[in-house]
């Protein structure tokens, strides 16, 4: 009886460890949260050594040892993986937006503010100007933008895969390219379409990994737009070595053909006092507009977010 009873016993135990047993993916991700763990208490070693020290040459020497590490063991851990992780690379994401949370916790306990990750980014404006003239004035006590220059700096980190994050908005963008591929800077849809085919493209092939693009909010475009520049009104990350016959792996497009209807992009949000128009954002000069739903306009797709 009681040998039946531990027989019964232990094979209850070994189909509940059956059952419990971790797939490769889980393992994969596991394995990459205690290393993110790893680096950002060795970052928080090397600040906290600098509160010490206050020896930059000694936090730069520590903080490159910590990346380094962090860099080694995250591609042994998906060699290990083989392919299983749920994510492939990543890695600058990642250490990006630690290295940004762990300097903001070090500032913050020498006594300085703690960023508030709800604030707004910043337009990107630096000049001031008064009056009708087009020439710059000192912007000094004129309480103008580019002055004031309110709002945090984007921090965009290009992911290798065709795709850019923004780790200050947590949102992650499609590039654009000059391939004649559907990433190409001129590729243009009506409204249905960009969702019927340039969006749904994306998500059946997995572009970076993902299966959730979207068109983004007009919100949410307005953030890639810098308005201290124009032609095209972007940030760095979204205009880098655009020329002919490159692709979304060697370069990033933020311009298309010009003025007007042209070098606009569509987002998802319609125009409320006339629903068959939409909010589309211009690339090319900063400007913010509504098109009919039926004409042709430019799609730069977008996931993440809260």
């Amino acid at each position: 009886m009681k040998t039946t009873l531990w027989a019964a016993v232990a094979a209850a135990m070994l189909l509940a460890g059956t059952a419990l047993a971790a797939t490769p993916a889980q393992n994969c991700a596991s394995r990459k949260n205690k290393e993110a763990g790893k680096y950002v208490q060795c970052r928080a070693k090397a600040e906290a050594t600098f509160a010490l020290k206050a020896d930059p040459a000694l936090r730069a020497l520590a903080l490159q040892k910590c990346a380094d590490k962090l860099a080694a063991n995250w591609t042994k851990m998906e060699t290990r993986a083989a392919g299983a992780c749920p994510t492939l690379g990543g890695r600058n994401a990642v250490q990006q937006f630690l290295d940004t949370a762990v300097a903001d916790v070090a500032t913050s306990l020498a006594g300085g503010p703690l960023v508030d990750r709800g604030h707004r980014l910043k337009t990107g404006q630096t000049q001031c100007f008064s009056g009708s003239s087009t020439n710059p004035i000192p912007c000094a006590g004129t309480g103008r933008d580019g002055e004031l220059q309110k709002g945090l700096d984007p921090l965009h980190v290009d992911n290798g895969d065709g795709t850019i994050t923004d780790l200050k908005t947590g949102l992650t963008w499609e590039k654009l390219s000059w391939d004649g591929s559907i990433h190409d800077r001129l590729y243009q849809l009506s409204w249905s379409d960009a969702y019927a085919y340039k969006v749904a493209a994306l998500n059946a092939i997995e572009f970076g990994g993902h299966t959730d693009w979207r068109l983004p909010t007009v919100n949410e475009l307005q953030t890639i737009l810098n308005y201290g520049v124009t032609y095209p009104s972007v940030w760095p990350a979204f205009h880098t070595g655009c020329v002919a016959g490159c692709t979304v792996l060697t370069c990033s497009c933020g311009w298309t053909s010009g003025f007007g209807g042209s070098e606009l992009y569509w987002t998802s949000t319609t125009y409320e006092p006339a629903p068959f128009y939409v909010w589309t954002v211009g690339a090319y000069d900063g400007s913010v507009g509504y098109t009919a739903r039926n004409e042709v306009r430019h799609v730069r797709a977008v996931r993440g977010g809260t």
